[in-house]
């Protein structure tokens, strides 16, 4: 099986963090990732390390953080695409201070960009007013139906409402990052395990390392697998499968 991490960051305390990922990445299997770089200090820290990607640039997708309220985000993200990268969307609501009223701004500062987009849903921390992952996801879901849109984090305590607001709208899709690990004791996990056993072509398995280490990341999504009951098939859709027909192509549908 090709397992690919559909939701992987850069370890900034490693004094080469790609080559210390790709480390990382070879003990535990891992054939490819999507690498999110979500602010600018992971944005120079792979820049600063960028001969280990261009060695090694077909094991990995890139993710760059796109901010309405920081230019310098937009420039950046050229900068990959100039370079031939071919860099996603990511959209942080909470980190980039996104509210509710800037959703619409969000959703047209992308019209000129066509690739797929990957939008934060862990609702994380006091600071609730920047916690519209869901609606961001939706509003550029509904306005771009030719482009994947990747709930990052499935909802996370929100789960179920991600679930009911966009399981109907077939460019949609889900990774299971932090909250296959972070909630595997709790009554999230029952709800996991059960859209897993209904839609196991639409979710992926992402470690959000580092974070959590990766082979606890690995044991969860293959316990929460096993429990949904899922087929060999189906266990390659969640752990490579998606991943590669979602990020794969120019549009990823």
């Amino acid at each position: 099986m090709n397992i690919i991490d559909a939701h992987i960051h850069l370890n900034l305390k490693n004094v080469s963090p790609v080559s210390g990922l790709l480390h990382q990445m070879d003990k535990h299997g891992i054939g490819k990732a999507m690498l999110i770089l979500n602010l600018k200090e992971e944005y120079d820290a792979f820049l600063n390390n960028v001969d280990s990607y261009k060695s090694n640039q077909d094991r990995f997708w890139i993710a760059c953080g796109i901010n309405i309220h920081d230019d310098c985000s937009y420039r950046r993200f050229d900068d990959l695409c100039q370079r031939g990268m071919e860099p996603k969307i990511k959209i942080h609501p909470r980190l980039f201070k996104i509210k509710k009223e800037d959703i619409e701004r969000v959703v047209n500062s992308i019209a000129q960009y066509d690739t797929q987009i990957i939008i934060d849903t862990l609702y994380y921390g006091h600071e609730i007013e920047y916690h519209n992952g869901i609606e961001t996801g939706v509003a550029i879901a509904l306005r771009y139906p030719e482009r994947s849109v990747v709930m990052a984090h499935s909802g996370s305590v929100e789960f179920l409402k991600c679930m009911m607001a966009t399981r109907y709208l077939p460019n949609v899709y889900y990774d299971y990052s932090f909250i296959q690990t972070f909630f595997q004791h709790t009554s999230l996990r029952i709800d996991m395990v059960d859209f897993l056993r209904r839609t196991a072509n639409r979710i992926m398995f992402g470690s959000d390392y580092p974070s959590f280490q990766l082979d606890n990341a690995l044991n969860n999504m293959q316990s929460l697998s096993n429990e949904a009951g899922l087929n060999d098939e189906q266990k390659e859709m969640v752990m490579g499968l998606n991943a590669e027909k979602i990020y794969g192509h120019a549009k990823g549908l």
